[in-house]
């Protein structure tokens, strides 16, 4: 059975900085916009969950990323997509 690998850390853009999580869910200080579904990586490249909601004002969006391990990222910490 084959790994699914990482994308490179070149082909990753910024989502945004998480600033809360609860439960099972990282809120994100958006610096892109990203579809919904799309895959959220750590900055070691290691796919965390994937953009479940997008909100907030046009000029300051927020992201909310459904998170596979709860403990795999941490307040503060950036989050990055990749590129389209």
């Amino acid at each position: 059975m084959g790994r699914h690998k990482s994308p490179s850390l070149h082909r990753l853009q910024l989502l945004g900085e998480v600033v809360r999580i609860r439960q099972s869910k990282a809120m994100v200080k958006a610096s892109t916009v990203s579809r919904l579904a799309t895959k959220a990586y750590n900055s070691r490249g290691k796919e965390v969950g994937y953009v479940s909601n997008i909100f907030g004002r046009v000029t300051e969006p927020m992201v909310e990323v459904k998170l596979a391990d709860p403990d795999s990222v941490r307040e503060g910490e950036p989050l990055y997509v990749e590129k389209t």
